[in-house]
């Protein structure tokens, strides 16, 4: 029986951002890992420079050995620490085992991969013993930078924007938007760096053949250490980037213009629409992801390969699960957002309906993330209420049994996403309003006040 291979997470490029070149990981890299970062590599003890068939190897000794059902089964006792070490050992496997991702880690560290996927999972006291490595004045850097990327894109802008539209000043509109320009200018040339390191082959290894079905050859390429993302990926990144950009020049042309003349929005949103266009036709291939089914072969085979080829299987299955329900939220993402940028569109053009009405699908999306944050608080507090409670005097969580930890930890990601859930909710809901009202209303309230909840949040 041929063993069943974990193929690498492919995901669409509408999904998932362009990911840093080279160049952006070499400027990052002193200031998140000064220390070079080898924590997953010992765990799996491989070294820095190790093929992708050796982590693989690494991984599948580690977890014969350290797997909580399979010491049991050989009657050693499984202590925390132990299950500790696998889960650690488990979520090494998972970065280094992606060429993407391990390219990042390679660069930035933990600490990076965790800011370049999912800034909010950071954990503040990682952040502070990073930032504790630093020198001096690497830190005093960093600090000024903070302090001057707030002061030029968290004032500058709102404040000229403002005062703009209130019309208490005549700054060129092209002026007003230089933060966004800056923006711009630094993630093009991320962009172009990556399309180049695709077009060059810099990037070694490549994508399977059948992603459905990687062959040996597939997975245990030793050389493919580099990333998979194939050229077109790049360019399609580019693209789409490219069409935002030309939406906003011909967004600042238009108001630049008399507003007698301003007649031709559908032209200005073009670019918009093409690109959200080019974002769908690559979502779709992605939410019909079919989930193949789980080969357990001869159940009552319990040796350590069989058990091994029935997890890859699981791990492999939950994986395709979770890409396509990825791509099946983007999806219902952007036609939310696309039908908002055609209401605003009709709006300008001179439809009869108020600002309230243009601002349903907003309310809709308020109103989902008031509902999924209201469901995720309520899933945390079902999930705390089945955790053994406490013994009378107990100061640490040493009294949890591993089954009442993982529940425990399952509560606080509830917690942490109906919270964040809820604070979206508020922020959307609150700019949104506001920006409703002055539309209905221009001489009700000075506009800097709609950019309030923005900093705040």
């Amino acid at each position: 029986m041929s063993r069943p291979k974990l193929h690498r997470a492919h995901s669409s490029a509408a999904v998932d951002p362009a990911p840093p070149s080279r160049l952006a990981l070499c400027c990052l890299g002193p200031i998140l890992n000064p220390e070079r970062d080898n924590q997953y590599y010992e765990l799996l003890g491989v070294d820095r420079r190790c093929s992708q068939t050796e982590i693989k190897k690494a991984y599948r000794k580690i977890s014969l050995e350290m797997h909580p059902d399979k010491r049991r089964q050989r009657g050693i006792p499984v202590t925390q620490e132990d299950r500790e070490r696998f889960i650690r050992a488990k979520e090494a496997y998972e970065v280094l085992s992606d060429p993407k991702r391990r390219k990042v880690y390679d660069a930035l560290g933990e600490l990076g991969v965790q800011l370049t996927e999912n800034p909010t999972s950071v954990d503040q006291n990682k952040v502070m013993r990073t930032m504790s490595h630093m020198s001096e004045t690497t830190r005093c850097s960093i600090l000024l930078i903070a302090l001057a990327f707030v002061g030029f894109f968290g004032l500058y802008f709102p404040v000229l924007l403002s005062t703009n539209v209130q019309h208490t000043t005549d700054i060129p509109w092209g002026w007003v938007f230089l933060p966004v320009w800056v923006i711009d200018a630094f993630v093009l040339l991320n962009h172009l760096a990556f399309v180049g390191e695709g077009c060059s082959g810099s990037e070694e290894g490549g994508a399977p053949s059948d992603p459905e079905n990687p062959t040996d050859e597939d997975f245990d390429d030793d050389d493919a250490h580099g990333d998979d993302i194939p050229v077109s990926a790049r360019i399609f990144h580019l693209v789409v980037f490219l069409l935002l950009v030309i939406f906003q020049i011909l967004l600042v042309w238009m108001i630049s213009t008399p507003s007698e003349d301003r007649d031709n929005w559908g032209g200005v949103f073009a670019p918009l629409f093409l690109s959200e266009a080019l974002r769908l036709c690559v979502l779709i291939p992605g939410a019909c992801t079919s989930i193949p089914p789980i080969d357990l072969g001869d159940t009552s085979d319990t040796s350590d390969e069989a058990n091994f080829e029935r997890e890859v299987q699981m791990m492999r299955a939950a994986q395709n699960r979770a890409i396509r329900s990825m791509h099946r939220r983007a999806i219902f993402g952007l036609l939310f957002r696309v039908l908002q940028e055609i209401l605003i569109v009709v709006k300008l053009m001179g439809a009869q309906m108020s600002w309230y009405e243009v601002f349903i699908p907003i309310w809709v999306y308020c109103g989902s993330q008031l509902l999924g944050g209201c469901g995720y608080c309520a899933l945390s507090n079902t999930i705390q209420a089945t955790i053994t409670p406490p013994p009378e005097g107990a100061t640490d969580n040493s009294w949890m049994t591993p089954e009442d930890r993982v529940k425990a930890q399952a509560a606080q990601e509830a917690s942490a996403a109906g919270t964040a859930a809820c604070c979206s909710f508020v922020c959307v809901f609150v700019v949104a309003i506001l920006v409703a009202v002055k539309a209905q209303d221009y001489s009700s309230f000075h506009a800097i006040i709609i950019f309030i909840p923005l900093l705040i949040c």
